[in-house]
């Protein structure tokens, strides 16, 4: 057995509290009875009051909240077979880490922005399959594909340009090796066509100007490609870091401060049979692209069973709810007098 809900246990001390104040108004209506004169009068004046009524009220209201904090808790036992099936599309996600991705346009910088978004994205996804590929002037494979996002946010945590050594922008190797990180783990293409995407997250750079080809690489692989655009289009200069500070500013061979703009028209001309989205200072659009993804073609993946047990919750909550009403209908008060009497206060416990 166990609960749907652990969280709710603290909600048991109700159930003393309620007896608590039950026995706090009997205390009460005894000492109020006694103000008024002796108990032997009083319950002669009260003699149409039922003490087994009223104690038969307080233990099903007592009983009645108990069943539905047990229900809030949720207990679940008894197994059962549950079948799943997954759904979904392969992402691979090719992350620029060139230097021109350290600039701080973008608060902390660009890489660490990206890496935040792609996190905030990987929250949004159910069931996709998610390869992290790295690319400057070369790319290679950072994570194969998985659906364990919790380990493809570490792979993000340590992508930055020392993991590239090869400078500049390089968007057809990093296509190229996108296209290869959709392959089975042995080499070899999967036999089962599954709907394919590739989301570039870059500042645009490009420096090896081949975009119709990689696109035309693209359409010939059936994938359809998005792409993110991050930084502002002024322009920012590039940090130069030293031992994880900051000690100068990258510069030309004339000694002038080189800077770096966010070029959205190529990224724009990479995703044109996709969608393009922008990550700027104090705002982003990214998270469209789970829409956009959705409305792809879903491959499904598997069926898996397993033993999942049975939630019981109803039947402590119908029968809690029936007490409730059964308590509310119930009177105090007996459907006729008679003549028997009271030798004692109890009327008022």
């Amino acid at each position: 057995m166990e609960w749907l809900n652990p969280q709710y246990v603290w909600t048991l001390v109700l159930i003393p509290f309620v007896i608590g104040l039950f026995l706090l108004a009997a205390f009460r209506r005894r000492q109020l009875a006694e103000r008024f004169g002796t108990l032997a009068s009083i319950t002669r004046l009260a003699g149409n009051l039922s003490l087994r009524r009223r104690r038969w009220k307080a233990a099903m209201k007592t009983l009645g909240i108990a069943l539905i904090v047990l229900a809030l808790i949720g207990p679940r036992f008894g197994t059962r077979l549950k079948e799943v099936t997954r759904e979904g599309i392969d992402l691979v996600i090719a992350l620029d880490v060139s230097a021109s991705m350290m600039a701080e346009d973008l608060a902390p910088n660009r890489l660490d922005r990206a890496r935040n978004e792609i996190k905030n994205l990987l929250g949004d996804m159910d069931g996709d399959r998610v390869a992290l590929v790295t690319f400057a002037g070369d790319a290679f494979i950072q994570c194969p594909l998985t659906t364990d996002y919790g380990a493809l946010r570490l792979f993000l945590d340590v992508a930055d340009p020392s993991l590239i050594p090869t400078p500049g922008t390089d968007l057809s190797t990093a296509l190229e090796m996108a296209l290869q990180a959709f392959e089975a783990p042995s080499g070899t293409p999967d036999d089962e066509v599954r709907t394919r995407a590739i989301l570039f997250v870059s500042d645009g750079e490009n420096h090896i100007a081949e975009l119709e080809t990689i696109l035309q690489d693209a359409r010939s692989e059936g994938v359809v490609i998005y792409a993110a655009g991050i930084g502002e289009t002024e322009g920012a200069p590039i940090p130069v870091y030293r031992n994880g500070r900051r000690v100068d500013w990258k510069k030309d061979r004339t000694g002038a401060v080189v800077t770096t703009r966010l070029e959205e028209e190529v990224l724009q001309e990479l995703a044109q049979d996709g969608a393009y989205f922008r990550v700027a200072r104090t705002s982003s659009s990214l998270p469209r692209i789970t829409a956009a993804l959705d409305q792809l073609d879903q491959t499904t993946f598997g069926q898996e069973e397993f033993e999942d047990y049975e939630e019981r919750f109803q039947w402590p909550l119908l029968l809690g709810l029936l007490l409730l009403f059964g308590e509310w209908m119930t009177p105090e008060q007996k459907r006729s007098t008679d003549s028997r009497r009271f030798n004692s206060g109890d009327d008022f416990a």
